[in-house]
């Protein structure tokens, strides 16, 4: 009977102690969960999802090279808003004082001494040359600061977008490790039952080991170039702050069907033909300015007046006070500046081949432009082609693989076709991505050259659905 009560209270003590235990590891479980649940809304809110869109905008108001070309840009509009300012006399007032005396009658002095403004005008007839130099110099610099800023958004769109293709081999990598674990515990279960040999299963190891440091370092490839792309827009990286990229490279499967005639924009609107015209342009007037400077007469008018003027003669101890006024009115001819084999005309001469410089270039940019947008367009055209291609060998890819897996499984198909089959896939895969970028960055590109706004040539309605499709994966993703 005491026996039975004994054991009975051991029991009773063991099932309070395991539901102690049990509550213990609950309560255990319960506060790692909530630490974590902390830890997510924490990182939340550092997160920040960058846009295309965004990064563009943020570039545009903190790019250096933009601030640079701005710099230079208002610079040249001073110069031509203020060039009326060549007509201005030069005025200045003075003070003046002098004392004289004869050598043979030193206390004879007399003492001058007086206030005043004296004013200077030269007129040179080549002034509105120079203006007008000036004029194309404003243009050139506002043409140069335009297309500073449409060169820094493409460049900007296109490095967003190759973040976006590092990502991706981030996640192609990760499906690499988690291939190779797979097949290597599926090695391992075979090699239990005596279906895979050793050397098998220390390949199917190798493999899956080998395949992890592939993964670091895409991963540490991203974060670098993500970091670097952030600092050239001028966003300052907090401290502990997560950036997310929304986007995808499927928008490569909404660019539109590009009508050839459009190339004709591409001559009017090339950078490099707008700037050598406008180079041209400041030439002739340079040309101009210097000829009427060098050849034709100078107008020179200078005047003074001096409205109080005091002179004291020591000896006789008398004073005078008296206000006195000049002007004078001069040509000058520079004739030297005639003489055949002169500086000025060597200077003219440069000025004429400097201009035929210019337009032998012009031609030749008028070609390369409309050229270079027709391979553009051509290769639009081969990448959208290729990309086709590539989807379809994903495709086959992945069937191969799962059949190439199955039979692995069954013991009709050896590791090394199980390896090759895998490594086709992956390679298919990021074939894929590269192809998807390469026809992103050819439509920037050819966009950049017709002068059109960028995404002019995708289509808006199935980019936006792409986006909307991809965000939220990305959100969650992170950094």
């Amino acid at each position: 009977m005491k026996k039975n009560a004994f054991c009975g209270l051991i029991f009773a003590l063991a099932i309070s102690a395991t539901i102690s235990a049990e509550d213990g590891i609950a309560s255990q479980a319960e506060s790692e969960k909530s630490k974590t649940v902390e830890s997510q809304k924490e990182n939340e809110k550092k997160r920040v999802v960058l846009t295309v869109d965004q990064a563009v905008d943020q570039a545009l108001a903190s790019h250096v090279d933009i601030l640079r070309s701005e710099i230079s840009k208002n610079k040249s509009e001073r110069e031509y808003k203020h060039s009326w300012n060549k007509v201005l006399p030069s005025i200045s007032a003075g003070l003046e004082g002098s004392s004289s005396a004869a050598t043979d009658s030193p206390a004879d002095t007399t003492t001058t001494y007086g206030a005043g403004l004296t004013a200077s005008l030269s007129i040179d007839l080549g002034l509105s040359s120079k203006i007008k130099a000036l004029k194309a110099a404003y243009k050139a610099g506002q043409t140069s600061y335009e297309d500073t800023i449409r060169s820094t958004e493409s460049a900007v769109r296109q490095t967003f977008y190759k973040l976006l293709n590092l990502k991706a081999q981030i996640s192609t990598s990760q499906d690499t490790v988690d291939s190779y674990e797979r097949t290597y515990n599926q090695t391992k279960a075979k090699f239990n039952r005596g279906q895979a040999s050793e050397l098998e299963l220390l390949t199917a190891q190798v493999n899956y080991e080998t395949a992890k440091p592939d993964l670091d370092t895409a991963h540490s490839n991203f974060v670098n170039a993500l970091i670097e792309f952030l600092n050239d827009i001028g966003w300052e990286l907090k401290e502990g702050e997560i950036v997310d990229l929304e986007g995808s490279l499927e928008i490569a499967d909404s660019v539109s069907e590009i009508d050839g005639k459009i190339l004709q924009n591409a001559v009017s609107n090339s950078a490099t033909v707008k700037e050598l015209e406008l180079k041209i342009e400041e030439a002739k007037a340079n040309k101009k300015s210097t000829w009427a400077s060098d050849r034709l007469p100078t107008l020179k008018v200078t005047g003074s007046y001096y409205p109080w003027s005091k002179s004291y003669v020591k000896e006789s101890d008398i004073s005078t006070d008296t206000s006195s006024w000049s002007a004078s009115v001069g040509i000058s001819l520079p004739l030297s500046n005639w003489i055949y084999g002169s500086s000025a005309s060597d200077e003219i001469a440069a000025l004429d081949d400097t201009i035929k410089d210019y337009e032998i270039q012009l031609k030749d940019a008028k070609n390369t432009a409309f050229t270079e947008a027709l391979e553009k367009l051509n290769d639009i055209r081969l990448a959208k082609q290729t990309l086709a291609t590539r989807k379809m060998n994903v495709e086959l890819a992945k069937k191969s693989y799962q059949m190439t897996e199955e039979a692995y499984n069954r013991g009709t198909k050896d590791l090394l076709e199980l390896q090759t089959s895998l490594d086709k896939l992956h390679s298919a895969e990021v074939s894929l991505k590269e192809e998807q970028y390469t026809l992103i960055c050819d439509v920037l590109d050819l966009e950049e050259k017709l002068g059109l706004d960028f995404g002019a040539f995708f289509n808006k309605e199935s980019a936006d659905t792409t986006n909307t499709e991809t965000s939220s994966a990305t959100a969650k993703a992170g950094v």
